[in-house]
């Protein structure tokens, strides 16, 4: 039995530490805030349209994908539009005479402009240098453990949730890293683990 009789209540812009020695259930507890696995028994409650993301010790990661479009899969509109961007912009180079791609580029350059979409591309690559990243286009599986963590921990840095949960996210990085991170973590607005 690793947890027993635990209530938790997180309320906005709490920030919340987990301290506990190897095995005594951390991860179990944020996986189960996290809705990545269930309680045993209990009840876990999400009040609102609270959207949690939860960045593992191991994060799960494309290997074929670059760095820069591993960030780009995160679910904030921002992004998606960003990926829609590259997407188009791949199709027009394709076929540069082809009057949808042309049409489809300028309809989402025109987004982009409007939804300041290209300060995210800036914030990505800015995080990710801060992070120790500076090959965007490096494949994932190019990465050391340690560098792919960073990517991810960039992912959900840059993916605005209500509830950021970061399992021991200070694991393979240095000790000036670590200070931006808490600094960085100081001005985002959500919960954090």
């Amino acid at each position: 039995l690793l947890l027993d009789e635990v209530d938790l209540m997180i309320n906005a812009g709490d920030r919340v530490g987990l301290i506990g020695r190897n095995g005594s259930g951390k991860t179990t507890l944020l996986r189960i805030v996290a809705g990545e696995e269930s309680a045993d028994g209990g009840n876990v409650t999400v009040w609102g349209n609270v959207r949690i993301q939860y960045l593992s010790q191991n994060p799960p990661l494309d290997h074929e994908l670059t760095v820069l479009d591993t960030v780009f899969q995160s679910d904030s509109p921002q992004m998606r539009l960003l990926r829609d961007y590259e997407r188009a912009q791949a199709a027009l180079q394709k076929k540069p005479t082809d009057a949808k791609a042309q049409d489809r580029f300028a309809a989402i350059s025109s987004q982009m402009d409007t939804n300041d979409g290209w300060r995210a591309e800036t914030n990505a690559k800015i995080v990710l240098t801060k992070l120790g990243i500076t090959n965007f286009d490096a494949k994932i599986g190019t990465l050391s453990g340690g560098q792919q963590k960073r990517v991810a921990m960039a992912r959900a840095l840059l993916d605005p949730a209500d509830l950021l949960i970061l399992d021991e996210p200070t694991n393979h990085i240095d000790a000036d890293t670590i200070a931006w991170l808490e600094k960085y973590l100081e001005t985002t607005p959500n919960a954090l683990f």
